[in-house]
């Protein structure tokens, strides 16, 4: 270990009383849910509700525009459309993918394990030039024992394990209350375990056209054993949701009383479109979004949608932003920083939209031509470039002043000759006969 590593790790020894391995789940790791159905982070993907809301998180951040800005001594931004980092960022951040697919998959895996991980590739100066995924499950987070600082072991197989430091790591964490994100799955196991064995039901009930469910009585005495094995029997053949709604055979002295609840009368359908929203929540997706537009109408969809703008995607954006400022630009970053465009989410229709921009026109925020950027129409050169305000709007310092008395009055030898030659003969009567009056 260096000597800056050693001097660091003297001055913070309380780091070193952490856990060595930070878990990512604090909850006991479900295989076997209550429900019969196992569950991990890739079959919970075969449950629709998850597939959605996985999908519409990590398609939606992919499709912001990434890009690379500098501060200026203003105040103002610029983009920083030279910078080395900026097409990684923007375009393609390894030669295998683009950034919508690079996102995707990092969002999609943080979303289901709680983190994702990539390695950074720097050039000979240090600065970012490419990013490599790498699976949730070959990774496993440390602490270095003298230094305390958190650490990447990576299973490369049969090359063996390598420790990646945290400046060579991009780490995108789900929700957690430390350094590792929680594993999302594990915790939402029982909601997802029952909306897989209630979809398992529905497709055996419907398959089999059966359901029978009761008491079997038998004429006599069975022994302990006997019972035993009826009840093995029973489990192999039946128990499951895989087999339930199958044909039941019983032999000569057997009779069967059937106390099954039909589908219907359990309210199946209610149940699953309960277990919709239950897993929508566990994602932080509203419902309308994975298309269960049951409590949706006109009137709301649109402001639902800018909702889940606010509450759902500007998290995902603000923990890459940040990853990435730090780790690209490290603290003395010069200035730079990235940021996502949520513009496009919040446009609305098109009618609300133009409204919005004309009232950045009439006061002066934008001109002609950067309306007609954002509506990526071509700009229509330097009478596109003005600024306007409209003509009756005054400052607060202006208020409850007479009208014109804080302006200067022009003398009447001072009177532009154009203005004269551009007035009618009525309106230059008009005028002489108000001078003759005062």
């Amino acid at each position: 270990m260096k000597w800056f590593d050693q001097l660091k790790a003297a001055l913070m020894p309380g780091r070193q009383t952490d856990d060595q391995a930070p878990e990512v789940r604090r909850v006991f790791q479900v295989v076997q849910t209550t429900a019969g159905v196992p569950v991990t982070a890739d079959n919970a993907l075969k449950n629709a509700t998850v597939w959605a809301c996985v999908t519409y998180l990590s398609r939606t951040v992919a499709q912001l525009p990434w890009r690379i800005y500098r501060e200026l001594p203003n105040g103002q931004s610029e983009r920083a459309r030279t910078h080395p980092s900026d097409f990684m960022v923007h375009k393609r951040p390894n030669s295998e993918m683009g950034s919508f697919q690079f996102r995707e998959t990092m969002v999609g895996w943080a979303c289901r394990h709680g983190n994702a991980v990539a390695e950074i590739q720097r050039d000979a100066r240090g600065v970012p030039v490419a990013m490599w995924p790498i699976h949730p499950s070959r990774v496993q987070f440390k602490r270095d024992a003298q230094s305390g600082e958190l650490v990447y072991e990576v299973n490369n197989g049969t090359a063996g394990v390598s420790y990646l430091k945290p400046m060579e790591v991009f780490h995108l964490r789900g929700f957690g209350e430390g350094s590792v994100g929680l594993d999302v799955v594990s915790y939402a196991a029982e909601s997802i375990g029952w909306a897989q064995a209630t979809e398992l039901f529905g497709s055996a009930f419907f398959g089999n056209g059966a359901n029978p469910s009761g008491f079997l009585t038998f004429i006599g005495r069975l022994s302990p054993d006997g019972k035993d094995e009826v009840e093995q029997e029973l489990k192999s053949r039946h128990g499951g949701p895989k087999k339930a709604g199958g044909t039941m055979i019983l032999d000569k002295g057997w009779t069967f009383e059937k106390s099954g609840i039909a589908p219907d009368n359990a309210q199946f359908i209610e149940t699953r479109q309960h277990q919709i929203e239950e897993i929508c929540r566990w994602f932080g997706v509203p419902p309308h979004k994975v298309m269960h537009l049951l409590r949706s109408t006109f009137s709301n969809i649109e402001h639902q949608a800018i909702e889940v703008v606010v509450d759902s995607i500007t998290p995902w954006a603000l923990r890459l932003e940040q990853e990435a400022d730090y780790k690209f630009f490290g603290q003395n970053r010069q200035l730079f920083y990235t940021k996502m465009d949520l513009k496009g989410l919040l446009r609305g229709d098109f009618k609300s939209r133009q409204e919005g921009l004309q009232v950045m026109r009439r006061n002066g925020i934008i001109n002609g031509n950067e309306w007609r950027s954002l509506e990526e129409l071509d700009d229509i050169g330097a009478a596109g470039e003005k600024y306007i305000v409209e003509g009756n709007m005054t400052t607060i310092e202006a208020l409850g002043e007479k009208p014109g008395s804080g302006l200067a009055v022009a003398d009447e030898a001072h009177v532009d000759v154009g203005d004269q030659q551009d007035e009618s003969p009525v309106t230059r009567a008009r005028r002489q006969a108000e001078r003759a009056i005062h």
